[in-house]
């Protein structure tokens, strides 16, 4: 058992100081990805698509509260009871 822990050691110091493999050259701005095409007209089909996630979300939440409430699962609690029993 005593001789294991020495070998798992040594292989334990020998991968964390091969982080970097070779020379490391540090990134530069020629790097960088280069813009390309309209931003509005990519801004414009984001928000679309936004709007739409927004709007299904919102008929979602609305359709499931409006199935509960009719089915009787929930009391949204907006009045008093009409009986105290």
């Amino acid at each position: 058992m005593f001789v294991s822990r020495p070998i798992i050691t040594r292989l334990m110091q020998q991968t964390v100081r091969r982080y970097h493999q070779g020379e490391f050259k540090p990134p530069s701005m020629d790097e960088l990805p280069v813009p390309s095409g309209s931003w509005q007209a990519r801004y414009d089909a984001n928000q679309r698509r936004y709007n739409a996630t927004l709007l299904f979300g919102v008929a979602f939440a609305a359709s499931t509260i409006v199935v509960a409430k009719a089915s009787g699962l929930i009391f949204l609690n907006y009045s008093p009871p009409k009986s105290l029993d």
